[in-house]
C-alpha cells in the first residue's frame, strides 16, 4: 500500500450508471526538483474540473464531458496496490516526470508497453516499473486500461526546486492528461 495516498477529486460517477470512469494517478515527491511535475499537473487539471483555473479554451468541451467520470488520486510512488484498486471497468492515466525524455518533452505511451524500455517514470524506484506492472497483472488478472502521460526531468535532488524546462512543460502535461483521459473514455 502506499503512504501517501490522497483522493483529490469528488469527480465520480455515481454507482451502477454503467459510465466507464478514469482514474488518475498523479506520482512525484513534491520535495524532489522535477519529481513534482505529475502532482503540479494533476493538480491544474483538477483546478480545470472544480472551474477554480482557467483551462485552454480548446479543452472547455472536452473538460465539459469529463465531469463525473475521472478520479484523481496523489500516489507518491507507483504500486501494484495503486493499479489493483481500478475497477474491472476503469481506465488509469500514471502521470509522473520520466527519465530517458528531454526536459519539458511531454510522452504518452500505452500502460501495458511500459515496462519494456522508453521513458520511465521516476517514482517507480523503490520496485522496477516492469516489477510493478507484473505484480498489478498477476494480482488483477490483466492490467487495467490505460496509459503513461509524463514529462522528461532532469532535477531529482531533495530540496531541489524543479527545473524550468519541467516548470514550462506542466500545462502541456495537463493538456495530455485531459486528452489521454478522453481518449480512454471513448475507447
Amino acid at each position: 500500500m502506499t503512504a501517501a495516498t490522497a483522493d483529490l477529486s469528488p469527480h465520480r460517477a455515481p454507482p451502477g450508471d454503467g459510465a466507464r470512469t478514469v482514474l488518475v494517478l498523479a506520482c512525484g515527491d513534491a520535495a524532489r526538483g522535477d519529481d513534482r511535475a505529475g502532482l503540479l499537473a494533476a493538480e491544474l487539471v483538477q483546478g480545470w474540473l472544480d472551474g477554480l483555473a482557467t483551462p485552454p479554451a480548446s479543452l472547455e468541451p472536452v473538460l465539459a464531458a469529463l465531469q463525473g467520470r475521472v478520479e484523481i488520486r496523489e500516489v507518491g510512488q507507483l504500486e501494484p496496490d495503486d493499479l489493483f484498486a481500478a475497477a474491472p471497468d476503469q481506465a488509469v492515466v500514471v502521470t509522473d516526470a520520466a527519465r530517458g525524455v528531454p526536459a519539458g518533452r511531454v510522452v504518452a505511451r500505452p500502460l501495458a508497453g511500459l515496462g519494456s524500455g522508453g521513458p520511465a517514470p521516476r517514482s517507480s524506484h523503490m520496485l522496477p516499473l516492469r516489477d510493478v506492472l507484473a505484480l498489478a497483472e498477476t494480482l488483477r488478472g490483466s492490467l487495467p486500461a490505460g496509459s503513461f502521460v509524463g514529462v522528461g526531468a532532469t532535477t531529482f535532488g531533495l530540496g531541489d526546486p524543479p527545473s524550468d524546462a519541467v516548470l514550462q512543460g506542466v500545462p502541456a502535461l495537463a493538456v495530455a492528461i485531459v486528452e489521454e483521459t478522453a481518449r480512454l473514455l471513448r475507447a
